[in-house]
Protein backbone atom coordinates (compact mmCIF):
# COMPACT_ATOMS: atom_id res chain seq x y z
CA UNK A 1 0.00 0.00 0.00
CA UNK A 2 1.41 3.64 -1.20
CA UNK A 3 2.55 5.95 1.66
CA UNK A 4 0.29 8.21 1.51
CA UNK A 5 -2.66 5.65 2.15
CA UNK A 6 -0.93 4.57 5.30
CA UNK A 7 -2.25 7.47 6.98
CA UNK A 8 -5.67 5.57 6.48
CA UNK A 9 -4.72 2.71 9.08
CA UNK A 10 -5.63 2.00 12.25
CA UNK A 11 -3.86 -0.17 14.69
CA UNK A 12 -5.84 -2.00 17.04
CA UNK A 13 -3.51 -4.61 18.44
CA UNK A 14 -2.43 -2.58 21.54
CA UNK A 15 -6.24 -0.76 21.78
CA UNK A 16 -8.20 -1.57 24.94
CA UNK A 17 -11.78 -3.49 24.37
CA UNK A 18 -14.68 -0.78 23.88
CA UNK A 19 -15.41 2.25 21.82
CA UNK A 20 -12.13 4.90 20.05
CA UNK A 21 -12.70 7.63 18.01
CA UNK A 22 -10.39 8.52 15.03
CA UNK A 23 -9.97 11.63 12.40
CA UNK A 24 -8.97 11.37 8.60
CA UNK A 25 -8.89 14.21 6.13
CA UNK A 26 -8.99 13.41 2.48
CA UNK A 27 -7.84 15.72 0.08
CA UNK A 28 -6.40 15.77 -3.35
CA UNK A 29 -3.31 13.57 -2.36
CA UNK A 30 -5.36 10.85 -1.20
CA UNK A 31 -7.25 10.81 -4.76
CA UNK A 32 -4.06 11.21 -6.42
CA UNK A 33 -3.40 7.68 -5.12
CA UNK A 34 -6.43 6.12 -7.03
CA UNK A 35 -5.74 7.56 -10.86
CA UNK A 36 -8.55 5.58 -12.02
CA UNK A 37 -11.19 7.04 -10.35
CA UNK A 38 -13.65 9.47 -11.14
CA UNK A 39 -13.24 12.07 -7.87
CA UNK A 40 -9.80 13.82 -8.84
CA UNK A 41 -10.12 16.63 -6.28
CA UNK A 42 -11.99 17.48 -2.72
CA UNK A 43 -11.72 18.11 0.87
CA UNK A 44 -13.09 15.73 3.30
CA UNK A 45 -12.97 14.64 6.78
CA UNK A 46 -13.87 11.02 7.87
CA UNK A 47 -15.02 10.40 11.42
CA UNK A 48 -14.67 6.93 12.57
CA UNK A 49 -15.57 5.29 15.68
CA UNK A 50 -14.18 2.23 16.23
CA UNK A 51 -15.98 -0.30 18.76
CA UNK A 52 -13.58 -3.09 19.34
CA UNK A 53 -14.43 -6.57 20.51
CA UNK A 54 -13.45 -9.98 21.34
CA UNK A 55 -12.22 -11.03 17.82
CA UNK A 56 -14.12 -8.07 16.24
CA UNK A 57 -14.20 -4.70 15.01
CA UNK A 58 -17.40 -2.45 14.14
CA UNK A 59 -16.75 1.09 12.16
CA UNK A 60 -19.47 3.53 12.63
CA UNK A 61 -17.64 5.99 9.76
CA UNK A 62 -18.65 9.51 8.53
CA UNK A 63 -17.39 11.47 6.40
CA UNK A 64 -18.23 15.06 5.05
CA UNK A 65 -17.31 17.09 2.75
CA UNK A 66 -16.89 18.26 -0.71
CA UNK A 67 -15.51 17.23 -4.28
CA UNK A 68 -15.25 18.01 -7.74
CA UNK A 69 -17.48 16.80 -10.33
CA UNK A 70 -18.53 17.38 -13.74
CA UNK A 71 -21.78 19.21 -14.58
CA UNK A 72 -24.46 17.57 -16.31
CA UNK A 73 -26.04 20.78 -17.97
CA UNK A 74 -23.42 22.38 -18.97
CA UNK A 75 -19.65 20.59 -18.50
CA UNK A 76 -18.18 22.97 -16.18
CA UNK A 77 -16.64 21.68 -13.06
CA UNK A 78 -17.69 22.86 -9.58
CA UNK A 79 -17.39 21.40 -6.11
CA UNK A 80 -20.67 19.54 -4.81
CA UNK A 81 -21.01 18.89 -0.58
CA UNK A 82 -21.48 14.99 -0.01
CA UNK A 83 -22.15 13.15 3.26
CA UNK A 84 -22.15 9.56 3.86
CA UNK A 85 -22.54 7.42 6.99
CA UNK A 86 -21.85 4.36 6.43
CA UNK A 87 -20.87 0.79 9.04
CA UNK A 88 -18.20 -2.07 8.10
CA UNK A 89 -17.03 -5.45 10.35
CA UNK A 90 -14.01 -6.92 10.36
CA UNK A 91 -13.69 -10.26 11.40
CA UNK A 92 -10.56 -11.30 13.04
CA UNK A 93 -9.18 -15.09 12.59
CA UNK A 94 -7.32 -17.50 11.34
CA UNK A 95 -9.18 -18.58 8.15
CA UNK A 96 -8.74 -16.81 4.99
CA UNK A 97 -11.87 -15.94 3.48
CA UNK A 98 -12.93 -13.25 0.91
CA UNK A 99 -13.93 -9.69 1.99
CA UNK A 100 -17.49 -9.55 1.68
CA UNK A 101 -20.10 -5.70 1.28
CA UNK A 102 -19.29 -4.08 4.80
CA UNK A 103 -17.63 -6.80 5.98
CA UNK A 104 -13.39 -7.53 5.64
CA UNK A 105 -11.86 -10.25 7.65
CA UNK A 106 -8.33 -10.02 9.28
CA UNK A 107 -6.01 -12.97 10.47
CA UNK A 108 -4.75 -12.95 13.97
CA UNK A 109 -1.21 -11.72 12.85
CA UNK A 110 -2.62 -8.59 11.62
CA UNK A 111 -2.44 -5.57 14.07
CA UNK A 112 -4.05 -2.72 11.85
CA UNK A 113 -6.74 -2.19 9.30
CA UNK A 114 -6.38 0.12 6.61
CA UNK A 115 -9.33 1.93 5.45
CA UNK A 116 -8.07 3.89 2.49
CA UNK A 117 -10.26 1.54 -0.10
CA UNK A 118 -13.39 1.36 2.13
CA UNK A 119 -13.20 5.68 2.29
CA UNK A 120 -12.33 5.88 -1.42
CA UNK A 121 -15.47 3.32 -2.35
CA UNK A 122 -17.53 5.44 0.14
CA UNK A 123 -16.92 8.70 -1.66
CA UNK A 124 -17.81 7.63 -4.82
CA UNK A 125 -20.96 5.79 -3.99
CA UNK A 126 -22.41 8.61 -2.14
CA UNK A 127 -21.98 10.74 -5.23
CA UNK A 128 -25.62 11.29 -6.83
CA UNK A 129 -26.24 10.12 -10.28
CA UNK A 130 -27.32 13.52 -11.70
CA UNK A 131 -24.96 16.21 -11.07
CA UNK A 132 -25.42 19.42 -11.62
CA UNK A 133 -24.96 22.96 -10.34
CA UNK A 134 -27.94 23.82 -7.32
CA UNK A 135 -27.78 20.58 -6.08
CA UNK A 136 -26.85 20.11 -2.60
CA UNK A 137 -26.38 23.43 -1.72
CA UNK A 138 -24.21 24.29 -5.36
CA UNK A 139 -25.14 27.57 -6.47
CA UNK A 140 -28.00 27.09 -9.66
CA UNK A 141 -25.85 30.82 -10.85
CA UNK A 142 -22.68 29.14 -11.19
CA UNK A 143 -23.72 27.34 -14.31
CA UNK A 144 -22.32 28.42 -17.64
CA UNK A 145 -25.12 31.06 -19.37
CA UNK A 146 -23.43 30.57 -22.43
CA UNK A 147 -23.65 26.54 -22.45
CA UNK A 148 -27.52 26.56 -21.78
CA UNK A 149 -28.48 28.91 -24.49
CA UNK A 150 -27.72 25.72 -26.69
CA UNK A 151 -29.85 23.32 -24.05
CA UNK A 152 -33.43 23.24 -24.99
CA UNK A 153 -35.83 23.08 -22.16
CA UNK A 154 -39.23 21.92 -23.13
CA UNK A 155 -42.19 21.91 -20.76
CA UNK A 156 -43.88 18.27 -20.92
CA UNK A 157 -47.28 19.94 -21.34
CA UNK A 158 -45.57 22.26 -24.21
CA UNK A 159 -44.22 19.59 -26.12
CA UNK A 160 -45.92 18.38 -29.11
CA UNK A 161 -46.65 14.88 -29.09
CA UNK A 162 -46.88 12.40 -31.61
CA UNK A 163 -50.05 11.45 -33.13
CA UNK A 164 -49.68 7.82 -32.85
CA UNK A 165 -48.82 8.05 -29.11
CA UNK A 166 -51.71 9.97 -28.57
CA UNK A 167 -54.03 8.21 -30.00
CA UNK A 168 -52.52 5.36 -28.16
CA UNK A 169 -52.87 7.48 -24.63
CA UNK A 170 -56.51 7.44 -25.29
CA UNK A 171 -57.27 4.26 -25.87
CA UNK A 172 -55.52 3.98 -22.08
CA UNK A 173 -57.49 6.50 -21.20
CA UNK A 174 -60.84 5.20 -22.14
CA UNK A 175 -59.98 1.98 -20.82
CA UNK A 176 -60.46 3.75 -17.43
Amino acid sequence: MASILGAYSISYKGLKFGKHSFDFEINNDFFAEFPEGEVKEGTLTAKVMMNKQNNLLEFDIVIKGKVKVTCDRCLEQFFLPIEYKGFLVAKIGNEEVEDQADIIFLTEDDHEVNLAQYLYESIHLSLPLKRYHGLKGSSIEDCDQEMLKYIKFEDDNQAEVDPRWQALKDLLNNNN
